[in-house]
């Protein structure tokens, strides 16, 4: 599993195209990390462990997508 380039993708979901994954932002720019998870992991394999990881240990602003 290459955290990085699943990373990426969540990044690119989370700013630009959440529409890729079947999700939606509230008014706030939120997604449901469940949905998140569920939609990503069509492509990506992910779960919430392998999610935390990322959010834990990126060096951008993903973490602040989430905390």
């Amino acid at each position: 599993m290459d955290l990085t380039k699943t990373s990426k993708y969540i990044s690119l979901i989370l700013r630009h195209k959440p529409e890729v994954v079947g999700i939606t932002l509230d008014e706030h720019g939120w997604a449901d990390v469940g949905a998140l998870i569920a939609g990503v992991s069509k492509t990506h394999p992910i779960d919430m462990e392998m999610l935390e990881e990322i959010v834990r240990t990126d060096d951008t602003k993903l973490n602040q997508c989430f905390w």
